[in-house]
């Protein structure tokens, strides 16, 4: 091999997102918002989400800013029906919208725990299964659905939501299967410990927090949103178009095994 030929091979090539349809849900903060402004810097199509439609000096330039209450299966058929319309193809649906409470398990009510499966579970199947109509029929698209590292881990106050990110593994593996021969692939990112509005609300130490982390990841830094959005965007491009039916760790090394 020439020396040409090699430094052509090792060249450095950004992620290329070029006029890719991509819907984001939970876009209005955190990793969500991150998502859909590196989404739209590699040039895709954005359609931000949430439950209000996210604002762009959050989600960045977005073709569409819409609200969706992902807990609704009506509203997701009726937003990718708009989207379809709009933008005349849906390529990526990164179901990413998402509750965090913490309560220990004597403190779970009927009412908490439903509440919970209906954001975390149900509102991806709902998303997954209105976005899948478009995509199977053009032959293509890409699903990511964002898991957690908590399912390896198991912390004892957030058990709804450990139970319903676990509950998307099998759904992403399962769906993969289903719908690989209509050329649509579906992968899951279990994030770590992302430093989001979210978390800062809920450990409000973030000094404390980044000391415990450091002694328990691989790697030290924290882990920034920014910093996620790569493994998203490599997921929804031609790149990774025969990886299907993973669930991909970024979390700097909180769970190494």
């Amino acid at each position: 091999m020439s020396d040409t030929a090699a430094a052509r091979i090792m060249r450095p090539m950004p992620i290329d997102l070029t006029d890719r349809v991509c819907l984001i849900t939970g876009a209005d903060q955190g990793i969500g918002a991150a998502v859909a402004r590196g989404f739209v810097a590699r040039g895709a199509v954005v359609v931000a989400t949430d439950l209000e439609p996210p604002d762009p000096a959050r989600c960045g330039d977005v073709a569409l800013s819409l609200a969706w209450d992902v807990a609704d299966p009506e509203a997701a058929r009726s937003v990718i029906a708009e989207v379809s319309a709009k933008l005349g193809r849906l390529d990526a649906f990164v179901a990413n919208a998402g509750i965090y409470p913490q309560h220990d398990w004597d403190e779970l009510t009927l009412e908490k725990w439903r509440r919970e499966m209906s954001i975390d579970l149900d509102g991806v199947w709902f998303g997954m299964d209105a976005a899948l109509r478009p995509m199977a029929e053009q032959g293509y698209g890409k699903i990511v659905a964002v898991s957690s590292v908590q399912v390896r881990r198991g912390p004892v106050n957030h058990i709804p939501y450990t139970t319903a990110k676990a509950g998307l593994l099998g759904l992403v593996r399962s769906m993969a299967r289903a719908v690989g021969p209509k050329g649509v692939r579906i992968n899951a990112i279990l994030p770590g410990a992302v430093r989001t509005e979210t978390e800062i609300e809920l450990y409000p130490d973030q000094e404390a927090l980044a000391a415990k982390l450091a002694g328990q990841q691989c790697l030290p830094a924290r882990l920034m949103p920014e910093g996620i959005e790569p493994t998203f965007a490599f997921l929804c491009a031609a790149e990774s178009d025969a990886i299907t039916g993973q669930a991909i760790c970024v979390d700097h090394g909180l769970t190494h095994w």
